[in-house]
């Protein structure tokens, strides 16, 4: 299993608000765990989620945090492209979500300068 593959499954069996995203990932995918589309779903999830669940959020935002800065390179390109970057921009809804990201996210946050970051 690939670090990427590693990673995700473990943010979801410690987030078991979101377990039903692998779930359906997997169905949806004959089976095959694909990271970048996975983590994708689960920041759409976050957006979906942002006011009824933001202590989930939070939670799930400062695992991807801890995560980046410890990471191999593969996992980081996870994270900031699949993660960080699928983040709604600015002025639209779950942009807020940006606030919420720790130090080592809100670094490759492309909208840091724009948001203060």
């Amino acid at each position: 299993m690939t670090a990427s593959a590693l990673l995700v499954r473990q943010l979801v069996e410690t987030h078991p608000d979101i377990a039903g995203l692998l779930s359906e990932h997997l169905e949806d995918n004959e089976g095959e765990l694909l990271p970048h589309l996975l983590l994708a779903d689960i920041i759409r999830w976050l957006v979906s989620h942002r006011t009824t669940k933001a202590q989930v959020c939070a939670s799930v935002l400062n695992y991807l945090d801890a995560a980046f800065a410890a990471g191999p390179d593969e996992v980081r390109g996870l994270i900031q492209v699949s993660g960080v970057e699928m983040i709604p921009d600015p002025g639209q809804p779950g942009a807020e979500l940006r606030a919420m990201l720790g130090p080592s996210l809100a670094s490759v946050d492309p909208w840091r300068e724009v948001t203060g970051g």
